[in-house]
């Protein structure tokens, strides 16, 4: 009986071991611009390519803007057990069919998927504030969306060619902080990013 329980005992440490191996697995993430790995204080810019629009889970469109950026540095370089974090220091929207303000920059985190890319989640800045946006709707007046930390906003397509851009695309639910808009609605648009060129995700 004391031999099946070490035996059993053995067992869920090597499964507790492998669980941590493969979590420590999905977390390595790193950033690179070629071949130069991208540290702590990296600034990277993405400017909207095309049209971005927040729209209710009806089909009705809030919001739509043609131009826009955002803009964040790093505070984690990401590692062999850790993602690459960033604090946002800037989230503009120009061309707005209705008047769009952020009034607080939260933070960003990057996730390596596959091949050079990753995925991108919401998370709070080293201040300790998430994203907020106010949108003065013609329909249900002034409100105020914001992003859940931890939640998914999109996708990162990395390239390693030099000269080529990377692309951000955002598809993530924005929650109603106040205001009498729907409870959510979603944010969709392309970026490009500008800076660094090219930058791609790698597992470290």
């Amino acid at each position: 009986m004391k031999h099946v329980k070490m035996i059993g005992l053995a067992a869920m440490t090597a499964m507790a071991l492998m669980a941590f191996i493969g979590a420590s697995a999905a977390s390595a993430t790193e950033l690179y611009s070629g071949a130069t790995t991208l540290g702590v204080g990296t600034e990277i810019n993405a400017s909207l390519s095309g049209t971005a629009s927040l729209t209710t889970t009806e089909g009705t469109v809030l919001d739509t803007c043609t131009g826009g950026e955002v803009k964040g540095k790093t505070t984690t370089a990401g590692g062999a057990a850790a993602t690459v974090k960033g604090d946002l220091s800037a989230l503009t929207w120009t061309n707005c069919t209705e008047p769009t303000v952020t009034l607080a920059l939260g933070g960003l985190e990057v996730h390596h998927t596959s091949g050079v890319n990753g995925t991108v989640t919401s998370t709070t800045s080293s201040k300790g504030v998430t994203s907020e946006v106010t949108i003065n709707t013609t329909i249900f007046g002034s409100c105020v969306f914001t992003i859940a930390s931890g939640a998914t906003i999109g996708t990162l397509t990395g390239t390693t060619a030099a000269g080529s851009q990377a692309t951000f695309d955002i598809n993530a639910v924005a929650t109603r902080k106040s205001g009498l808009c729907p409870a959510s609605a979603k944010w969709v648009g392309t970026y490009k990013v500008t800076k660094p060129v090219p930058l791609h995700v790698t597992a470290s």
